[in-house]
């Protein structure tokens, strides 16, 4: 009779422990893989600045875990994602913000702020794609039979998730002017070829694509051709679109009629130009 008490015990612990744990959320990725994949979008800081990076971004997650392990409902805590990453971590509204910035100063633009929240919700594994527009970009997150929409830009009020909301946004997007500063876009440098309307759905990859597709655009607006092309090179080799081809093609145009560069540095833009179009598969500028 003590053996069957104890065995029947020994079930109901483990009826209770199952019951206890059994719905805690699992997480599939580890703190060394989100940071390996973070790692894409601080290709310009070294050092100290990249540590510092890593360390803020490592704070910010640990304290979602803290979070998470008290909070099962997953679009409950999708809620408190959102607006604990706000508060915290995007603070200033800056236009030509990247990665770094917004890890090492606070400093966002759509695309820094759009990058955070997907390597966040790839952290703690959930459904998302990041719609690109051809001047802003934006995720659309899916739990199940739920679905949110993360605005970066838009402070707490970000966080669409009623379905009436969720359908105006989308409109909204839609309805959107191709020519817009929330996300520098090709069209704003007079080309005609690029007014076509964007709408992409995208992963980490081609964001880390598009970061390099803004600091060329930032790069071209210095005036600073060569190092617009390289940017732009860079950017073509993660996300190969149409409209980073074009702008490519755009910036050699530009250099090779520009008059405060030397026949030399124009000889070697172009060389590199074609061996990148070459590797690549890109029809040549004419």
């Amino acid at each position: 009779m003590k053996i069957r008490r104890d065995i029947w015990l020994i079930v109901l612990v483990a009826f209770l422990h199952f019951g206890l744990y059994a719905q805690t959320p699992v997480n599939n990725n580890s703190l060394t893989e989100t940071l390996d994949k973070a790692s894409m979008f601080l290709t310009d800081v070294e050092g100290d600045q990249k540590v510092k990076a890593n360390q803020n971004l490592t704070e910010l997650i640990e304290s979602l875990e803290v979070i998470r392990k008290k909070e099962t409902d997953d679009d409950a805590f999708l809620r408190k994602l959102f607006l604990k990453t706000n508060r915290k971590t995007l603070r200033r509204y800056s236009l030509y913000a990247d990665f770094s910035e917004t890890m090492l100063d606070h400093n966002y633009g759509c695309l820094s702020g759009t990058i955070l929240y997907s390597l966040l919700l790839s952290h703690f594994d959930f459904n998302f794609e990041a719609i690109e527009l051809s001047d802003h970009i934006y995720l659309l997150v899916e739990n199940e039979n739920s679905k949110f929409i993360f605005e970066s830009t838009l402070g707490s009020r970000g966080f669409i998730a009623n379905k009436t909301d969720i359908d105006k946004a989308l409109s909204g997007y839609n309805e959107r002017s191709v020519v817009n500063q929330s996300m520098t876009a090709v069209a704003s440098l007079n080309s005609n070829e690029q007014t076509s309307v964007i709408n992409n759905r995208i992963g980490l990859k081609e964001l880390a694509g598009l970061q390099y597709y803004n600091k060329a655009i930032e790069s071209f607006k210095n005036t600073e051709l060569i190092t617009a092309l390289k940017q732009s090179e860079q950017s073509h080799e993660l996300y190969p679109s149409v409209r980073i081809k074009q702008l490519m093609q755009l910036l050699v145009n530009e250099i090779l009629y520009s008059e405060g560069l030397t026949r030399e540095v124009k000889q070697n833009a172009l060389k590199n130009y074609i061996s990148h179009i070459r590797e690549n598969k890109i029809s040549r500028t004419k």
